[in-house]
């Protein structure tokens, strides 16, 4: 099953409001990212029926399920199912109870719901586990058994909370596939919350970010990803940041000249600086104009690619045998000194990045990228799913 959902939330809930206004089309999926606290749960929670609206309106399918004057319909009459990083199974059934508890509150006859159970188990590849309990599980495995019985009670659309946080890196890549099959094959709609840009490349059409509850960028994951305009989404999408003041030519980082190119910002401006960590060369201190000399804080290695991330703010890649050479034959080490030299910096003005009014101020012609983008260092290839939001700021 799969549904259109429109939403126009404003929830009071902790210390600010949380406002959102978004539309998915069946079959669509809409990512929400944002820091911690910023208000990602409380949308899902009111789109759940578990959090009610101060104002505003939900309709599925054309029917309202919270709005003025309008009883709201409980959770559990919403055809709306919630999935978050615990798997919060019935600890008291076995693995085919668990899978058959929504077909059975759909009605189904029971001949039915065994052939639902069954089908289920063997696309899980748990038919030996049928009559385990979660606690006999894996954590990987008590989270497919999650995913199948959502999917089981054959909901209009499915709310993700960050379903993958409490995963290993070897169950992750496994309940990402089930998660990824069982949307491309039921085409439910869906909202996911997460911190990975990786994660709404692969599944949604448009992103929300949120900031104290307020909808401060929006966009399809391939413009967050390469003009990202708020420092969240461009620290997430793997960006370095830097700030100064514009010249005219150069970016002033405290006493440092660095050529950019602007970006709306005009000379004697305070302004932010972002590049992308292939932009970023790194050699021996030298002292030489134009670069930051700066100590190693992080060393990450990913596919034969090294991450040296600085004192500066800003990260540089490298390749093992670039970073061994630059080491003196080994990896640099935290604490090492090196100069940090950032190429093609976008440079924004400061007040436009910290407002959450940039994208109505600006009619920026952000430009689009491949099918296919390496966001995190894995290419994840853009589903196509369709979605449309907007912010209320």
């Amino acid at each position: 099953m799969t549904g259109a959902l429109a939403a126009e939330i404003v929830v009071d809930r902790g210390p600010f409001p949380v406002s959102a206004s978004f539309e998915i089309e069946p079959g669509g999926c809409l990512a929400i990212l944002g820091p911690n606290g910023a208000g990602k749960s409380t949308i899902l929670a009111a789109l759940a029926g578990l959090a009610p609206l101060a104002s505003g309106t939900i309709t599925l399918n054309g029917r309202t399920l919270d709005g003025p004057g309008r009883r709201r319909v409980p959770p559990e009459g919403r055809g709306v199912a919630l999935l978050d990083q615990r798997s919060r199974l019935f600890p008291h059934l076995t693995v085919e109870k668990n899978l058959s508890f929504g077909p059975r509150a759909l009605g189904l006859p029971r001949s039915q719901v065994r052939t639902v159970v069954d089908e289920w188990l063997g696309r899980l590849g748990l038919a030996d586990r049928a009559r385990a309990k979660p606690h006999e599980l894996s954590g990987g495995q008590q989270q497919r058994v999650a995913i199948a019985r959502a999917f089981a009670s054959q909901p209009s659309v499915i709310l993700l909370d960050e379903p993958f946080a409490s995963l290993d890196a070897e169950s992750g890549p496994i309940v990402r596939r089930v998660l990824a099959d069982e949307l491309a094959r039921t085409g439910t709609t869906a909202v996911l919350v997460t911190h990975h840009l990786a994660d709404a490349w692969q599944w949604a059409d448009e992103c929300l970010v949120l900031d104290r509850g307020r909808v401060v960028e929006q966009g399809p994951p391939d413009r967050l990803t390469m003009r990202p305009r708020r420092e969240f989404t461009a620290l997430l999408a793997g960006f370095g940041v830097l700030r100064g003041r514009w010249s005219g030519s150069t970016l002033d980082v405290g006493g440092v000249e660095l050529p950019g190119e602007p970006d709306g910002v005009v000379a004697g401006q305070a302004a932010v600086g972002i590049v992308a960590p292939r932009d970023v060369a790194v050699s021996a201190p030298r002292g030489c104009a134009g670069v930051l000399a700066a100590a190693v804080t992080g060393v990450s290695v990913q596919a034969g690619v090294v991450r040296l991330d600085s004192s500066a703010g800003i990260t540089a890649e490298l390749s093992v045998d670039a970073a061994r050479a630059l080491g003196g034959g080994r990896l640099p080490s935290l604490g090492d000194s090196f100069d940090f030299a950032p190429h093609g910096l976008r440079v924004v003005p400061a007040d436009e990045w910290q407002s959450p009014d940039v994208l109505s101020k600006r009619g920026t012609d952000y430009r689009s990228v491949a099918d296919h983008q390496d966001v995190g260092g894995t290419e994840q290839q853009h589903s196509g799913r369709r979605a449309r939001g907007r912010g209320t700021a």
